[in-house]
């Protein structure tokens, strides 16, 4: 069997109306490949070639659009400026009358998740933070969860809120935790997660200081729980961001769209819109 050899065919780079890298489309590389002709005879192999000029270049609509993600403006990231601790921290036993009271009333929370907790020596850390995969490997530990431990965790962060978003809606999100999760804002508890795979939503809006007064967030991260056979992680492996809007707004996740297709052919795309008013 014999095998034509020619020359290796070089082609451009071909770049989107953006400058993006772009794949070359299969009839622009048949068209340029179409002028290396090979032909195989009982007599050896001959090679005629033809020079390629002009790649024709493809049009806006063989590249498809870059997607591109529209924030909010008032969507602040609190990815950095976290303290962590790892291990658990057993709350203190209440005890009398006085304690007890006080420990009923909303914005006491106790322990590591107390307002006022000493935490100076926690390290500090970004999100995503994954404290699992910072462990070394322990033999005994699950396979399934890449040989490391996992526990529990706690993370504490401070932030102060303008004066001039003082009635304004104000929502705190998570990207995810992993795995069970108790969050409380200013000694207050206000959500309880079961799973490391959804977003967690909260309105803080009722509880928010401004000004001077520092906001607390303190959360508790059960990690032991699972819910995959692969490496989960542990902790806030997601980001973190605060959500400040007008009283009157679109709830987060609030715009849905059902595309519907006619007898004719055509497309109509009804959208309804969530709207809440703090």
């Amino acid at each position: 069997m014999r095998r034509a050899v020619g020359r290796p065919l070089a082609l451009r780079p071909v770049r989107g109306p953006l400058g993006e890298p772009s794949m070359i489309g299969r009839r622009h590389f048949l068209a340029a490949t179409s002028a290396y002709a090979f032909v195989a005879s009982a007599g050896g192999a001959r090679v005629s070639s033809s020079p390629v000029r002009d790649l024709p270049m493809p049009g806006v609509r063989d590249i498809a659009p870059p997607r591109r993600f529209v924030e909010e403006p008032a969507k602040v990231s609190l990815d950095r400026g976290w303290l962590f601790h790892r291990g658990d921290i057993a709350f203190p036993e209440v005890k009398g009358h006085g304690w007890s009271y006080a420990n009923a009333k909303a914005g006491n929370a106790q322990g590591a998740a107390a307002v006022d907790f000493d935490d100076t020596d926690w390290s500090v850390v970004d999100l995503p933070h994954d404290w699992a995969i910072l462990a070394p490997p322990v033999p005994d530990a699950n396979v399934s969860q890449g040989y490391r431990k996992r526990g529990f965790g706690w993370y504490r962060r401070a932030l102060r809120l303008d004066p001039a978003d003082d009635g304004k809606y104000i929502e705190l999100q998570f990207g995810a935790i992993a795995t069970n999760a108790t969050i409380w804002f200013n000694g207050n508890v206000v959500a309880h997660n079961w799973s490391g795979y959804n977003s967690i939503y909260i309105d803080v809006t009722a509880l928010a200081r401004f000004g001077d007064d520092l906001n607390s967030i303190a959360i508790r991260v059960d990690a032991d729980k699972m819910e995959g056979w692969w490496y989960e992680g542990a902790g806030l492996y997601r980001g973190a961001w605060l959500a400040i809007r007008p009283a009157t707004h679109i709830v987060t996740d609030g715009i849905h769209a059902n595309p519907r297709r006619d007898a004719a052919g055509g497309w109509t795309v009804p959208i309804v819109a969530t709207l809440d008013n703090s």
